[in-house]
């Protein structure tokens, strides 16, 4: 219970222009393309316009304050669904909100990241689980979608082709 609440929270946000776009991804969007997978926390990548700064995030917070919801460290509690909203990460994040696929989930649309999308972010991470969420994603994952991708955001910082070859050495 609380994940179509966290989700028509989310919508609110959109519906009153405090974030123009948003997609679900982390452990949400990977267990929702069927593969298992266990999350603490809904993970919300969010387009937000206006000046970058680091209060980004204050109208979010205060709109959730105003309605009652707990706030600890970065997560948004609503209902008993634990939501860390990441705004403007980067524009691999923003791209896989732009390209998200509109979903339903329990009676409320949504939109999640596509699964490519989700394995190039995961390469950019490249935590321990990230490499383990990579080789679970691939099966899903159309190749084509995932080189192109990879060509638009690999550079020699992020060396995502690099740690994409390791992945798969390693699988």
């Amino acid at each position: 219970m609380g994940l179509p609440e966290a989700l028509s929270a989310v919508n609110e946000l959109k519906e009153k222009g405090v974030i123009q776009d948003y997609a679900i991804g982390g452990g949400y969007a990977v267990i929702y393309h069927n593969v298992p997978y266990s999350s603490y926390d809904l993970d919300v990548f969010a387009i937000i316009s206006g000046e970058e700064s680091l209060d980004i995030l204050s109208p979010i917070y205060k709109y959730f304050r105003e309605r009652g919801n707990k706030i600890e460290d970065e997560y948004i509690f609503i209902e008993d669904t634990p939501v860390q909203i990441l705004p403007n990460i980067s524009p691999l994040y923003n791209e896989a909100v732009e390209q998200a696929h509109e979903i339903e989930i329990e009676g409320v649309w949504s939109k999640i990241a596509r699964v490519e999308h989700l394995i190039v972010i995961a390469l950019e991470v490249f935590r321990p689980k990230d490499r383990i969420r990579v080789v679970q994603l691939l099966e899903k994952a159309d190749k084509k979608t995932l080189d192109e991708i990879l060509d638009r955001f690999d550079n020699e910082e992020r060396n995502l082709r690099k740690r994409y070859k390791s992945v798969l050495a390693g699988a």
